[in-house]
């Protein structure tokens, strides 16, 4: 990219109302539908949204974006953004780029999603019980020992503090040791991950009638890892092997997001072998030099503390 690119990036995950058919009973919070559209509002009145198309056209020199051009990015690929994000872009005539990870429907849940599940069903305190009973003498002497390594960053005065800290300890530093035991937890107290799988990702045929009505899909990987976690090598089959669904879906070069924002130095090598035009960061950024480093604003968040779109 030799021109600096201004660029807002709205960043979404969960949209749903309690109860809903994209919450089905899981007690998983999200952004309110009527508050994602008051957003949108809020956004059409100082932005022009643009579609992944035009932004990939102006990475490429093809021309040039609007000015506060606003481009709409949905994370995880999950129920909420066809029942609810879909129909209400379509609606509005607007295009959203969804960044959705390479999961079969025979496959269960990446880590990540059954901390969600069961965080939402046992409440913090029961959740972090029953991971502790479920651990050895040396897998727990490791919790504790990564528990206090990432106290400075997520400091106990808060709830959402100690939750974020265990959230990020269970997904680096006893990742491996922890998902097995994760798909036990969720088969005894909410029942069939793979059922619940298959229903809580896009399929198919959800993602060719999102196509269709110009939604545009990026990759986010296949067991969306902390990319600065992992080795090169396990980089690369994340990359190739989420380029290899999205050759299915749509013509690239593609846009890719980085699982939790989790960024790695050889990435933008690596995402460009592999097709990869651009990746996007969890970073507050609204100017962009690197194109494998664009920054987003989370969308629920500005939502929640009530400031401005801009």
């Amino acid at each position: 990219m030799k021109h600096l690119l201004e660029l807002t990036v709205m960043m979404y995950h969960y949209i749903r109302d309690p109860g809903d058919n994209a919450d089905y009973g899981s007690g998983i919070p999200g952004m309110p539908v009527k508050a994602f559209e008051s957003q949108l509002d809020e956004l059409s009145k100082e932005h022009t949204f643009v579609t992944w198309l035009d932004v990939r056209r102006a990475l490429q020199g093809q021309g040039d974006l609007p000015k506060s051009a606003c481009l709409l990015t949905f994370d995880d690929g999950v129920r909420d953004h066809y029942l609810n994000a879909f129909k209400i872009l379509h609606d509005r005539k607007l295009s959203g780029l969804f960044f959705v990870l390479d999961r079969s429907k025979e496959e269960g849940l990446v880590l990540g999603h059954k901390i969600h599940f069961l965080l939402a069903h046992l409440g913090f305190t029961e959740f972090r019980a029953a991971i502790w009973e479920t651990l050895n003498f040396s897998q727990r002497e490791q919790l504790i020992k990564a528990e206090e390594h990432y106290q400075h960053k997520y400091p106990s005065v808060s709830l959402d503090g100690e939750i974020n800290r265990l959230k990020v300890v269970l997904q680096r530093d006893i990742s491996a040791e922890i998902n097995p035991l994760l798909s036990d937890l969720f088969e005894k107290y909410i029942g069939s991950e793979r059922e619940t799988a298959r229903s809580y990702y896009l399929n198919r045929d959800q993602i060719r009638e999102m196509s269709a009505g110009g939604m545009h899909f990026g990759g986010h990987s296949l067991t969306h890892p902390w990319f600065d976690w992992i080795t090169a090598d396990q980089r690369e089959v994340e990359l190739r092997t989420s380029a290899a669904w999205l050759r299915q879906i749509e013509p690239g070069p593609w846009a890719f997001a980085y699982p939790y924002g989790g960024l790695s130095d050889d990435a933008p090598e690596l995402l460009n072998k592999n097709g990869f035009i651009a990746a996007f960061t969890t970073q507050t950024q609204l100017q962009h030099t690197n194109p494998y480093l664009i920054g987003r604003l989370d969308g629920e968040e500005l939502a929640g503390e009530g400031q401005r779109y801009v």
